[in-house]
């Protein structure tokens, strides 16, 4: 369409009649059918320069919608009160004497004091870490360090799944951990 429109322009400009206008453009007489071309490419060149910039414009509007969402929600960290807090496992591996386990050895405990199947066992290193906002809708923003831990009978640390059950050992207490 850029290029008929060209052409049509050029041809309204031209001196003589439509067999000479297309004689001299077949032949680019003066340079017509460049001139022509050059045109079209031009009119091609500010319509993409021009959707670039109207593209830019509205990521940038969307970004500032996305920060005005963000405020409007009021995000904060979020932690299931069902489950270990952070502050009290943070306790727990603070001690100098708290033993960081390995996994194997985190499955021999859970084996010796609860009879868990070793293989059926996968013990679980980071626990996700959620944002609530103020609708009560949670999002996934990372992860957090959870290794198992063992100070003693009574102070300890495991979250494990067993079969399709999710558990968490806490301080010699094994209930089902909330996802």
């Amino acid at each position: 369409m850029e290029e008929y429109a060209a052409i049509e322009k050029a041809y309204m400009e031209f001196s003589g009649d439509k067999d000479a206008f297309c004689k001299a453009y077949k032949k680019n007489e003066d340079g017509i059918a460049e001139r022509i071309q050059r045109e079209v490419n031009m009119q091609h060149i500010n319509a993409q320069s021009e959707a670039e910039r109207a593209q830019k414009a509205m990521e940038e509007r969307i970004a500032e919608l996305e920060k005005a969402l963000e405020r409007e929600q009021e995000w904060r960290p979020y932690e299931d009160t069902d489950n270990v807090q952070q502050a009290d496992y943070e306790r727990l591996a603070s001690q100098s004497d708290t033993e960081h386990m390995s996994d194997e050895k985190a499955k021999d405990l859970l084996y010796e004091w609860y009879g868990f199947a070793k293989e059926k066992i996968k013990i679980h290193r980071t626990l996700p870490r959620y944002e609530v906002n103020r609708h009560r809708q949670l999002r996934k923003v990372g992860e957090i360090d959870r290794a198992p831990l063992y100070n003693a009978t009574d102070w300890n640390y495991i979250r494990f799944d067993c079969g399709c059950m999710s558990y968490e050992l806490y301080n010699d207490n094994l209930r089902p951990y909330m996802h």
